[in-house]
């Protein structure tokens, strides 16, 4: 497979990386990126039609062209690494990784997979809460130093005047420019949104990576996907398992117990129930916690009969060369009974017929074995274990069972992708190999029983001979598996992580490819297959499961993080108090907007809020277990789907590191960087806080991403001007000169987060980052052509040291000079009053349109706005009264979905709501400070 690899890469270089294996990476640590030699794409056809296919999918919500990058990483290699009893905990499509927990005697084996290019740690995140708190003086009378009126200036700024004005910032404030139609994201700790100043922050987008991992359901009731409010908190949810019982659902699945409360990070097997067809589910009850976390519990299957459900399941050590072991235990109703070993092995599934209960399993590498079991009486009784060789290393077993001794077992191949069959005539005793199923590349084996049809087998498994795509193939059966219909294509896509199937009065499956989840339906028993809806598009979801209960059809999935960053005090019965304050600081410090208190940099900004990183748990312990550098790639990919311009992060690893290391091509977290900055982001990241007795000054101290190419990183200086002594210098390991620029580190004003008016005093580089990241929306905002180069130029070709030097870079940026020397764009005017904007569409032609809409530029925020419409006569034909709480700070409001919400549209009728003629009209806007009058025509 290298040597194919090796031959493969010498033609298309950009589509294989080889590895150069010599020596195995020594790593001591559990928490590991699993870098791939290839994506599965091996020749331009492919890859033209993978981006093809990833641009009918439109898995990204700007307009960009699509690359190598933004193709998925192949879920075959995953589950291989998976296998051998890694746990998964994110995947990167930049990177062509996945980062997995394994103990350290495992990474050999993972290193000599074949499709396996390297292995590097994971980042521990250190950099990110060293931050100092102080009380703050109340602002001094201010000197007339500028040419706008400071006085008035150092009034409306408050507090923030200080750090505002080091970078020229309210000068170009009063010229009307706020930020406004720049996307930013802010990768941090999550905000809260108590204090004045940040209650009204325009938020387009959230995301939780952190606390939001959560169970979702839509059923024929609950159409759109809900969360499951009491599944929620879960870390590296694994194998989730559906039973249906007369009156319960059954739900078990796998997950970190630390999110619990069990005192360590072990894993556990954990129950939930629903009495109202999956409506509400209870709270999860841990029916097993792993010895150790080098243990971990998989592959969890469930049949049901009556009120009796069983559950069958592994315990997997997480060392080489250890063995896992099978266990069966059962409830009766939602009692739960211990459950008992059934031998050595893994895979276990279940089947039911009449009244036995039969268990198949893999023992060794290449051995099946088949239980049966009497359910006659409550408890387990076994009657004999039949072991059965077969050529290779297995998985998948799958089991059917007929009447008069008839049992068809499935498993498949994990090497060759070969579908085995092996066929009783006697119960069991005794078992014959009939042909294989598929031809070699099959993947991920299930077999479906029809539920008034025991005859009736569908089996699913996926199929990838057809590169670049994964097929999903289906094969039918009418008597019990022992003969089946020709192959069938259910769907194809450029991956498949998971799916599910259920026959209903239909047939209806589920799957999820590159984290999206897709449903199709079949009316004729699989012969075709109508596509029957994205179910969830965020781009996080995974082991989809579909039933039916009491007749209604429900899908329940899980989902990595929610659209939920903004805290809630309920947030606190699971977590640290103090959780969202450092994100709520530098959400203030970008975007903060309370005249005469407290301003931030860039108040009309579209803020990107991502919940990224976990301080600590409600019981004061720090929290390091299963977040820190995957959650930041994870985000910077979600920032660039999102359309984000600038990314600000206060993020910094530096652990696990050599000094010499700091080069940008080391630390996963900094090649990401890389490669949001080469994709068209503007990543603004903090230098990191030194530690004086480790690093004196001037020792170079940097921390990563910080070391990362094209990146703007920043460092601290005093109110002086003078080098911050707790910032990072430079150079990085490779010799280039960091930090970029730098800003106010020392007493940096910031809201104080769990008050509504009271303001603190912030100590470190991530200030700095914040103000920064602010000056780029306002030069951004100004310059809508430009990229991430572009701005960068102006920046430092501005700031205040001509010269670079790895004490403060460039300087502290003047984006006052930056305006002067680098005018705004003609099509961004100033708003220096309260205006109309863009009217759209201008003629509005009723025929084609049922609404026009009125963009709104303010300068401040208003207490009451409306637009009157007059004829050009004078006459008032109708007034529209805005939603002036979705007009939270001064900016320009545009787009439809926006302008929506505010209610700035009319629908050419008038206050009696009978339709007007064709002419020439005059919309007015007021508000509560000053008036605007725009000209527009309407078409009959």
């Amino acid at each position: 497979m290298l040597l194919c690899l090796l031959l493969l890469s010498l033609s298309n270089p950009e589509f294989v990386r080889v590895a150069q294996k010599h020596t195995v990476p020594v790593l001591n640590t559990s928490k590991v990126w699993v870098f791939f030699t290839d994506k599965a794409i091996f020749n331009v056809s492919q890859y033209d039609k993978a981006l093809s296919i990833l641009k009918n999918a439109k898995v990204r919500k700007d307009e960009k062209r699509f690359d190598f990058a933004d193709l998925p990483v192949q879920d075959r290699y995953i589950q291989r690494i998976e296998a051998l009893g890694a746990k998964l905990r994110s995947v990167s499509r930049w990177l062509n990784a996945a980062s997995f927990e394994m103990p350290p005697e495992l990474i050999s084996e993972v290193f000599r997979l074949p499709f396996v290019y390297d292995i590097k740690p994971v980042g521990s995140g250190n950099e990110r809460f060293v931050e100092e708190i102080v009380p703050i003086a109340q602002p001094q009378p201010a000197e007339k130093i500028r040419g706008i009126d400071t006085a008035e200036a150092h009034r409306f700024y408050g507090n923030s005047w200080d750090q505002a004005q080091m970078l020229g910032v309210p000068e170009v404030f009063y010229k009307g420019y706020y930020g406004s139609k720049v996307k930013l994201a802010l990768f941090d700790t999550g905000i809260k949104l108590k204090h004045q100043a940040v209650q009204r922050l325009r938020i387009a987008h959230q995301y939780d990576f952190i606390s939001g991992d959560n169970f979702y359901f839509i059923s024929e009731k609950t159409p759109q996907p809900t969360p499951i409010p009491s599944l929620r908190y879960l870390g590296l949810v694994k194998h989730p398992a559906i039973a249906v019982t007369p009156n319960n659902l059954f739900l078990t699945f796998v997950a970190d117990s630390f999110n619990y409360f069990y005192g360590s990070p072990r894993r556990a097997i954990f129950f939930s129930y629903s009495t109202d067809q999956g409506e509400n589910w209870s709270e999860p009850l841990a029916l097993l916690l792993s010895r150790t976390e080098h243990y971990t519990f998989e592959n969890l299957k469930m049949v049901s009969r009556d009120s009796v459900t069983y559950l069958a399941f592994n315990e997997l050590p997480l060392l080489p060369g250890t063995t896992p072991t099978c266990y069966l235990g059962y409830f009766i109703g939602k009692t739960w009974f211990s459950p008992q070993i059934i031998g050595p092995g893994r895979n276990p599934t279940l089947g039911l017929f009449a009244d036995t209960l039969y268990l198949v399993y893999i023992t060794g590498d290449s051995l099946i074995a088949f239980t049966k079991l009497s359910i006659i009486q409550p408890g387990l009784t076994a009657f004999f274990t039949t072991i059965q060789p077969l050529p290779e290393r297995l998985t998948d077993p799958q089991i059917s069972v007929g009447p008069n001794g008839l049992v068809n077992i499935f498993a498949l191949g994990s090497h060759s992708g070969r579908i085995f069959h092996l066929q009783s005539l006697d119960g069991g005793n005794t078992f014959t190999s009939l042909p294989d199923l598929s031809i070699a590349g099959a993947r991920l084996l299930q077999l479906y029983s029809h539920p008034q049809e025991d005859s009736i087998k569908v089996l699913l498994y996926l199929d990838e001979n057809v590169l670049p795509f994964t097929r999903l193939m289906m094969r039918i059966s009418t008597d019990y598996g022992t003969t089946w219909q020709p192959a069938l294509t259910v769907d194809s896509a450029l991956t498949i992580g998971g799916y599910a199937l259920n026959f209903s009065a239909n047939m209806k499956l589920i799957f999820e490819s590159a984290g999206f989840l897709y449903q199709k339906k079949s009316t004729d028993l699989g012969r075709t297959w109508q596509d029957d809806g994205i179910i969830d598009s965020t781009g996080f979801c995974s082991s989809p499961n579909i039933g039916s209960f009491n007749d209604h059809l429900f899908s329940i999935w899980f989902k990595r993080g929610d659209e939920n960053a903004v805290w809630e005090d309920a947030d606190t019965v699971k977590f640290a108090r103090e959780q969202p304050y450092h994100g709520t600081r530098m959400a203030s410090l970008i975007a903060g907007y309370q005249p005469y208190s407290f301003m931030g940099i860039a108040p009309g900004v579209d803020l990107l809020i991502a919940r990224t990183e976990f301080h600590k748990t409600a019981s004061n312990r720090y929290y390091e277990y299963n977040m820190e550098e995957d959650t930041y790639i994870q985000a910077l990919e979600w920032a660039e789907r999102c359309g984000a311009d600038v990314v600000s992060t206060s993020l910094g690893y530096r652990d696990w590191l050599r000094d010499d290391q700091f080069d940008g091509k080391t630390a996963p977290v900094s090649i990401a960087a890389s490669l949001a900055a080469k994709r068209g982001m503007l990543i603004v990241t903090a230098m990191g806080n030194r530690d004086a007795e480790r690093y004196p000054w001037p020792t170079p101290y940097i921390v990563a991403p910080g070391d990362a190419e094209g990146v703007i990183t920043c460092g601290g200086v005093e109110k002086n001007l003078t080098p911050w002594r707790g910032s990072g210098t430079g150079p990085t390991s490779d010799g280039r000169i960091k930090p970029d620029l730098v800003a106010l580190s020392d007493t940096v004003v910031v809201v104080a987060p769990d008050t509504q008016n009271l303001l603190e005093g912030s100590i470190g580089t991530s200030c700095a980052t914040a103000l920064i990241a602010g000056c780029c929306a306002l030069l951004k905002e100004a310059h809508p052509s430009w990229g991430a180069e572009s701005i960068k130029i102006a920046l430092f070709s501005t700031a205040t040291n001509s010269v670079k030097n790895c004490s403060l870079g460039y300087g502290v940026p003047r984006i006052d000079s930056a305006f002067k020397i680098y005018p705004p764009e003609p099509q961004v005017p100033p708003i220096i009053r309260d205006r109309i904007g863009t009217i759209f569409p201008n003629p509005f032609i009723a025929r084609e349109d049922s609404k026009i809409y009125f963009g709104i530029n303010l300068t401040r925020t208003t207490p009451l706005a409306s637009i009157s419409i007059f004829t050009v006569s004078g006459k008032l034909v109708n007034t529209i009264h805005l939603d002036v709480s979705q007009l939270p700070t001064p900016g320009r409001y545009q787009g439809k979905a926006t302008l929506e919400k505010i209610g700035a549209f009319w629908d050419g009728k008038n206050s009696n709501g009978k339709p007007v003629g064709t002419g020439l009209y005059l919309a007015v806007l007021k508000t509560t400070f000053s008036r605007d009058v725009a000209k527009f025509t309407l078409v009959r």
